[in-house]
Order: structure tokens, then C-alpha cells, then sequence
């Protein structure tokens, strides 16, 4: 890139005007009119955040703290997205995304004597909230889904009190009943202690081998009641409405795998307990978009020496593509019989074949065969068991493809 084009590019995200609510606020629309015209039984909307560390950087002047390694302080920004997604695992878009630091609160109180509206965590209440606004009327199921930092209390009260349905992961082994005084049983040893409702067989990523193998999970529900968190609460409002929660908990485990889930979803019969274990997995989603965010286009690699908001602006344009790309992945692996000229111009699906030194079909091939000849841009092997390119592999696919198609379309237009 010129120095005059990275100047173009710096006077546009560093414009006053220009910010990145503006940005994306397009893009919440358009994924709320997929999610309204979607056919889908429910759509699930999957909350996470991810790190974006530049204490490297020279320049981190307006970034503040997003924890420590060790005893070193880090320096950047902490994403908060939600990526909604259907039941049949297609991508829908964004309905959320924010950006912040720890800076952001008073954090020389103790978070035990902070209200949640000056915490960190008040960003999975928020979000919740704001994607309801910007869906508007929607008949649509929806299903909030996250992983244990998702489970607080004001969290799983909320969701509760707007009647929302949710799969949130437990992190915290509670004690049960009304009251901390009158304290139960802790929430594994009620959950440990309780009868088998069945099984369940599931496919899983190893840790080690990467590879995706067959696991059974035995499975345990019941009925709990969580008492209000015991210590801070100073604040009168929000005393006032802590009360203690009825919630349904799932326990789905081997010798190796363990996983807890609080919902409000029925626990009547095996096959309702199982699809809560099946829509807790889904959130694998939202793990491979930041993924993309994070090896194929890597924002936290990209830093503009500039202000906070130029940062962030930038950081929301990198969100709103690799949305569009990570769609793009699946529908090439899902979609049979979608056509590329529906997602590719001409001269694009044509320059793979040329790449190739394969012949050119006469008609638009289907968007698979292209999406294919990608990955093999970005070194994917077919295997026997016939496992797809991996994200890495068609983000570097992808940045060839790119290449090889304007080369292409310049000598078309020579010639």
C-alpha cells in the first residue's frame, strides 16, 4: 500500500464524524431483518469477549488496562460481541459490539462494593438489552447462549425478569436455597448426587490433536433456587430487587468432560435436556468468528497511532468483514446448490479456474467447487474423512484469491 493510500485510509477513521456506532449501526439492521425473516425454529444469539492486547506498542496513550500476565499490566481494548446465528447453525450477523477497557470504571473501589451499572460485567446485561431495541416487534425465538463468564447473578436475574430463554455455562459451585443463611446443598454436589436422565453422544475438538472425535455424556437435570450474591450491593435500587432465582441446572460429563448449564428451558425429557446440551455447543460459533478476527485479520497486530475512536473504528470495520466472510465460509460448506455469480463477480470464479490451469466453465460452477479451490489457495489438503479447511486456511485462501482475481480482471481488460 502507498503512503498516499494509508493517508486517505488515516484521514477517514481518524474523521471526527466518522464513528464506529455510525459504522455498524447498517449492519444491526440488516441482521435484524435476517433474524425476523428467518425461518429457523430459534435463533441464537451467542455473547463472548475477547482481548485485544497492544501493550507492544509505542503508542497506547488512550488505552487503558485489560489485565495482567504475571505481574506485567497489559494495555488495550476487551470486544464484547454477539453473533447471532440459527438453529441449522447458519450465520446471521452482529446485534451487538463493544469496546472497553478497565479505565472505563472506578475499579479503587472493590468490585464487591460497586454496582453493576460500574462494572465490567455490566456489558452482558447491556447487550442484551440493546439487541431487544434494535429488534424492535420480532416473533422470532430467540436464545441467548455463553460461557461461564456469563454467569452472575444480575446476568441470570435479568434474563429472568424480561422472561428471555438462555444457556449460560455455570462457573461459580454455588450453595442453594433462599437465603445464604439458610444455606442448601452446593449446586455439583445436589447436581452429582441426582439420577442419570440419560445420555448423550457428541462430536468435540481434542485440546492436544485438534481433532474432532465422538464423545458420550451422561446427563443430569433438575430444579435448583440460587440464592442473591451475599456481599456489596450497597446500593438500595438494586438490593431491593435480589431475590433468589429458580433456574434449571444440566450436568452433561464423562471422566474427562464436565459441563454445567443454567436455563430456563424445559428439563421434562431427555431429548429437551439434550438439546440444551446441543445449543451450549453452538457457541463454538462465536469462538471461530473472534478467531478470524484474530489469525486472519489480526486486530490486535493492527494499531493506529491516533486516537481511541480511530482505533475503534477500525476494529468495527474489521468485525462488520470478517462477519461477511466467516457467512461466506459456511455457506460454501453447507449450501449445495447455491451458485457462485450469487456471492462472486464473473471475473472472480473464473480467475480460480485460471489460477488452476483448469478449464473455465461455460456456466457460474457452484459456490462449494470455488470455495474449494480457495482453501487449496490457502494450502488446504483433501483428506479421506473429508474434513473442511479450517479458518486460518481460508482466510490465507481468501487474501490470494483476492489477488489472483484483480490480476485477472486487469488482463481481461488489456486484452
Amino acid at each position: 500500500m502507498t503512503q498516499k493510500k494509508r493517508d486517505k485510509r488515516m484521514i477517514f477513521f481518524s474523521n471526527p464524524k466518522v464513528t464506529s456506532k455510525k459504522l455498524i449501526e447498517p449492519h444491526y439492521k440488516q441482521t435484524a431483518e435476517r433474524i425476523k425473516q428467518s425461518n429457523a425454529r430459534y435463533i441464537l444469539a451467542l455473547q463472548d469477549q475477547m482481548r485485544l492486547n497492544y501493550t507492544s506498542h509505542v503508542a497506547k496513550t488512550e488505552l487503558g488496562r485489560i489485565g495482567k500476565a504475571g505481574k506485567t499490566m497489559q494495555y488495550g481494548l476487551i470486544q464484547h460481541s454477539v453473533l447471532c446465528v440459527t438453529d441449522e447453525n447458519e450465520p446471521l450477523g452482529l446485534m451487538d459490539v463493544k469496546l472497553f477497557d478497565y479505565e472505563d470504571f472506578d475499579t479503587e473501589v472493590h468490585q464487591h462494593h460497586r454496582s453493576i451499572k460500574d462494572k465490567a460485567t455490566r456489558y452482558w446485561i447491556d447487550a442484551l438489552v440493546e439487541m431487544r431495541q434494535r429488534l424492535g416487534e420480532c416473533s422470532q425465538r430467540i436464545i441467548t447462549v455463553a460461557d461461564r463468564e456469563g454467569d452472575f447473578y444480575e446476568f441470570l436475574h435479568e434474563l429472568i425478569e424480561a422472561k428471555e430463554e438462555f444457556v449460560i455455562r455455570a462457573k461459580h459451585d454455588r450453595y442453594t436455597g433462599k437465603t445464604h443463611r439458610a444455606r442448601g446443598q452446593r449446586l455439583w454436589s445436589l447436581l452429582t448426587e441426582s439420577e442419570a436422565k440419560g445420555s448423550v453422544s457428541t462430536i468435540i475438538q481434542d485440546v492436544n490433536s485438534r481433532e474432532m472425535k465422538e464423545i458420550t455424556l451422561v446427563l443430569k437435570a433438575m430444579e435448583v433456587v440460587l440464592p442473591p450474591p451475599n456481599k456489596g450491593k450497597k446500593d438500595r435500587d438494586e438490593k431491593k430487587d435480589c431475590h433468589p432465582i429458580k433456574i434449571n441446572a444440566v450436568m452433561a460429563y464423562n471422566e474427562e468432560h464436565e459441563w454445567v448449564l443454567l436455563t430456563k428451558l424445559p428439563i421434562d425429557t431427555c431429548e429437551q435436556i439434550e438439546e440444551i446440551v446441543s445449543i451450549y455447543r453452538s457457541r463454538w460459533h462465536i469462538e471461530d468468528y473472534h478467531k478470524i478476527l484474530k489469525t486472519g485479520y489480526q486486530i490486535d497486530e493492527i494499531y493506529l497511532h491516533a486516537s481511541r475512536e480511530t482505533i475503534q473504528n477500525l476494529i468495527i470495520m474489521a468485525s462488520i468483514s470478517a462477519c461477511r466472510l466467516y457467512w461466506l465460509i459456511y455457506i460454501g460448506r453447507t449450501d449445495v446448490d447455491i451458485k457462485a455469480e450469487q456471492l462472486f463477480e464473473e471475473f472472480e470464479w473464473k480467475a480460480i479456474y485460471v489460477y488452476f490451469k483448469e478449464e473455465i466453465p461455460q456456466e457460474s460452477p457452484v459456490l462449494s467447487e470455488v470455495i474449494l479451490r480457495i482453501a487449496r489457495l490457502g494450502g488446504h489438503k483433501p483428506t479421506k474423512k473429508g474434513q473442511p479447511p479450517g479458518i486460518k486456511t481460508m482466510w490465507i485462501g481468501f487474501q490470494q484469491f483476492t489477488i489472483a482475481a484483480q490480476m485477472y480482471r486487469n488482463m481481461s481488460t488489456k486484452t
